[in-house]
């Protein structure tokens, strides 16, 4: 089946965000912009001809599993902009530690959580990999710890990880400062690395604070998402 014969406008969203200690500016924002982002996927305008007709998003946070006892929150998926609203109002950023987080245990507990059967609705699962395009969208300022540590990946590497995202056919945008780590996990096919400046006399944290406190900026930032976001998502067919 080619490409343009494929079914689009139907998405599963993950919200997948770093939730240490230094991340309360950014979880503010996408907070005060989540409508945005959802009205902007779902309009059909000169910016966006595929829009996304069917959605539903989750919120999942993740600190670091060798330090935190509650180091992974997660929500259902719902199809409501409040309600996805109200999942980000209840991230609190804390704990962590010192970096590195616990990146890569979060994106494999993504790409491994179960999916429904066909034509099932389930919300804590993906919907079937033909009935719906899966989304992660990452906002982190931190490293990560180079290998996992939760028990059913523990000794897994980026590339472990970069295989069970394409397995489960998810298309990884993420947000984070220019580190060499970030270059690691690009060579997820059909990744987009939305690369944060690190300006001289700046830390990693800092550059992420800046990026998302900028009201006016990062609202044009999220629409700019839900319009790639809508551009990108297509459902694939079935084998």
């Amino acid at each position: 089946m080619s490409e343009s014969k494929k079914v689009r406008g139907v998405a599963d969203i993950v919200f997948l965000i770093d939730v240490t200690g230094s991340m309360q500016p950014c979880i503010d924002a996408l907070r005060d912009n989540i409508r945005t982002f959802i009205d902007t996927l779902s309009t059909s305008d000169a910016n966006n001809s595929n829009p996304i007709k069917d959605w539903r998003g989750r919120v999942i946070g993740y600190r670091d599993h060798k330090h935190d006892d509650e180091w992974l929150v997660q929500f259902p998926f719902v199809r409501d902009a409040t309600e996805l609203k109200g999942q980000l109002s209840k991230l609190q950023a804390q704990g962590g530690g010192d970096e590195p987080e616990s990146l890569l245990d979060a994106l494999y507990m993504v790409s491994t959580c179960p999916q429904g059967s066909k034509g099932e609705v389930d919300e804590l699962k993906w919907r079937y990999f033909s009935d719906a395009s899966r989304v992660v969208v990452l906002f982190t300022d931190a490293t990560y710890h180079a290998k996992m540590t939760i028990p059913e990946a523990a000794g897994g590497d980026v590339d472990d990880v970069i295989n069970h995202l394409t397995t489960s056919k998810i298309l990884l945008t993420y947000f984070a400062p220019n580190l060499p780590c970030y270059d690691e996990l690009a060579k997820l096919p059909k990744s987009a690395f939305e690369c944060i400046d690190i300006e001289p006399g700046m830390a990693p944290h800092q550059a992420l604070s800046a990026f998302t406190s900028k009201p006016e900026s990062f609202t044009k930032t999220m629409e700019k998402l839900a319009r790639s976001v809508s551009q990108s998502a297509f459902v694939p067919p079935a084998n």
